[in-house]
């Protein structure tokens, strides 16, 4: 028999572990109830632009090549003229084709970069692309699972597990944009894919050809790798060099690594005559003391910007801190 300490030890047992599961419980639902409302309000916005029927584009300059070492590189700030360059680079492709990206839209531009895939799987070119899942909840399944046969996808979902969700490190998506051609010709930015991102969205991308492009593979195959299943890992290889004038960084959220935050800060640190920034998303910390008062910033629009001093605000789609009189288009 037990005494009556002993009964309410047990039920004080008992109560604290029906909260504890409560508690689970209550997170659990919370993070499931966010994620579907997330994916309401990107439907309607989804439904919201297939309304728009008129072309809506900015003004817009092409950037020269640039050699830097033995690498060639070109910046892109308009995406019509992205994506015909990275078309380019696919049918031109010989041995691999390594395509990632965060948002892969079904329209006109998603489907052409599709149907140039297929077309260069058919020739026996190796082609491999990752999507994020979440990043494309919008994209009709029937999109998704329309790829051509050949070709290797990988649908990243970084929760597979319910126990997962109580790992922070699992809410991380796959933002990353890459495209890497017989590991020879990348492009790397912050461009999606889609008709939207063609000629309404004001991004930046950079391609690169060269030696420094076996550096974007191996990022690549090792992100296929560790995600795939076990019977289509990419056995491929490209050889890296040391290049002391460009450097790679990848922020890799399952084993908490950021380098690229230090990155931005070390080379804004050590700036002697000015800093040009471009970003989708601004949200200032403790560093954002690297804005000091007199610093010039412009919140772009659609394409449309307007620039003041001492102080910063994040645009729907970016902000570039710009000199004095300079036209921020």
């Amino acid at each position: 028999m037990l005494n009556t300490r002993e009964r309410k030890d047990v039920q004080f047992k008992r109560l604290s572990g029906l909260s504890l599961l409560r508690l689970v419980g209550k997170v659990m639902l919370g993070v499931l109830t966010l994620q579907v409302l997330t994916a309401g309000v990107l439907l309607v916005i989804a439904a919201l632009g297939k309304r728009r029927k008129h072309e809506v584009s900015f003004p817009h300059e092409p950037f020269n090549e640039v050699q830097v070492g033995e690498n060639i590189l070109k910046l892109y700030a308009y995406g019509r003229e992205l994506f015909d360059a990275m078309l380019e680079a696919i049918d031109a492709a010989q041995e691999s084709i390594y395509l990632e990206t965060y948002i892969w839209k079904d329209d006109a531009v998603g489907q052409e970069f599709q149907a140039h895939l297929a077309r260069k799987a058919e020739e026996g070119v190796a082609v491999y692309v990752i999507f994020d899942s979440f990043g494309n909840l919008v994209v009709p399944r029937t999109f998704k699972s329309s790829f051509h046969p050949a070709i290797h996808v990988l649908e990243y979902r970084a929760i597979r597990r319910l126990w997962q969700l109580l790992d922070p490190r699992r809410y991380a998506l796959d933002h990353r944009k890459l495209l890497i051609v017989d590991g020879t010709t990348s492009f790397i930015g912050g461009y999606n894919l889609g008709a939207l991102y063609a000629t309404q969205w004001r991004d930046t991308h950079l391609s690169l050809r060269g030696p420094g492009t076996a550096e974007l593979a191996r990022a690549f195959i090792g992100f296929w790798n560790r995600f795939c299943p076990a019977h289509e890992q990419i056995t491929q290889q490209y050889h890296h060099q040391f290049d002391a004038l460009i450097t790679v960084s990848q922020n890799e959220a399952m084993r908490a690594s950021f380098p690229i935050r230090d990155m931005y800060i070390a080379a804004i640190d050590e700036a002697e005559q000015s800093i040009l920034l471009t970003t989708a998303y601004f949200v200032p910390d403790h560093h954002h003391r690297v804005l000091r008062p007199r610093s010039h910033v412009a919140e772009c629009t659609q394409g449309r910007c307007q620039a003041w001093s001492g102080c910063a605000c994040a645009g729907s789609v970016g902000i570039q801190p710009c000199g004095d009189g300079l036209d921020c288009t």
